[in-house]
């Protein structure tokens, strides 16, 4: 089971005003995914400076690799008030 840890927290970071209502501008919840690319061994902060992997043996410097995962929270509602 891929298991992607939440590395960053989606909050409203500024507001801004569209059509006289105030409007929340949310910065996304960002989730990482550390890995060896050779065995898919999940990797650790403590495994990672060790230079190779726990599981495999291969080094970091060619099979590590991160997957990165951006969730849009809330989408504001923007556009024309004529409905085009």
């Amino acid at each position: 089971d891929i298991v992607m840890r939440l590395i960053k927290e989606g909050k409203p970071i500024t507001y801004k005003t569209v059509d006289g209502h105030e409007i929340p501008v949310i910065q996304p919840e960002i989730y990482a995914r550390t890995y060896c690319k050779n065995c898919d061994n999940e990797v650790n902060s403590e495994e990672e400076p060790q230079g190779n992997c726990s599981n495999c043996g291969k080094p970091w410097a060619e099979y590590f690799t991160k997957d990165i995962t951006v969730r849009v929270l809330e989408m504001p509602p923007i556009g024309a008030e004529s409905g085009d």
